[in-house]
């Protein structure tokens, strides 16, 4: 069944086939969840919350955007509210570093660079862990709005359309913010000569 259809379903009562949607996305807002967290068990509450919130608000989905950008939204705000809630009770989290698109000169682009020429040489994977290590370190040293920009376009690889969807910005503040983003990291590694 298409998402539309199991939505009109749901509206009508039946929530039994909320489970296909469900069964259709965890995957999904999973991987999102945890590329935020980065702990299994806090990707899964999260996704759990999303599901929930999603099913209690499903009768507010009015069709403008697509199922699955309305539920990517929710899973963002509650990754975003527990990451406010795992940082008051822990210490600051490492976000794994994301493939960058290609047509983006960042610090993306260059992990793929790294990755692409690791040899076997046990010096070249200790030096290309540890800058892995560096920038983990700085994305995850972003405010929270700067490192869901640079999780949502080169961690998930969203346009600049689904992001703005997502974030429920115009595309140029999206493009904005994101711009901001790179150059605040591209700040924080300058210190360790990376750019």
């Amino acid at each position: 069944m298409e998402d539309l259809k199991i939505i009109k379903e749901i509206k009508k009562g039946n929530i039994e086939v909320y489970s296909q949607i469900v069964v259709k996305y965890k995957k999904v807002v999973f991987n999102h969840s945890y590329s935020f967290l980065r702990s299994r068990e806090d990707a899964e509450d999260a996704a759990q919350e999303t599901f929930v919130n999603a099913y209690k608000n499903i009768k507010k989905f009015r069709g403008d955007s697509k199922f699955s950008t309305w539920l990517y939204r929710i899973t963002v705000n509650v990754c975003k509210n527990k990451l406010k809630q795992i940082q008051r009770l822990r210490a600051p989290l490492v976000e794994e570093i994301y493939h960058g698109a290609e047509d983006d000169e960042d610090a993306g682009s260059m992990i793929n660079k790294i990755k692409d020429n690791e040899d076997k040489n046990p010096e070249v994977i200790l030096l290309n862990t540890e800058l892995k290590d560096i920038i983990k370190k700085s994305v995850n040293e972003l405010p929270t709005e700067q490192k869901t920009a640079i999780i949502l376009r080169d961690v998930d690889g969203l346009d600049y359309n689904e992001m703005a969807k997502v974030l429920n910005l115009s595309v140029s503040a999206v493009k904005s913010k994101l711009f901001r983003a790179r150059e605040q990291l591209r700040t924080k590694l300058k210190k360790y000569k990376i750019f």
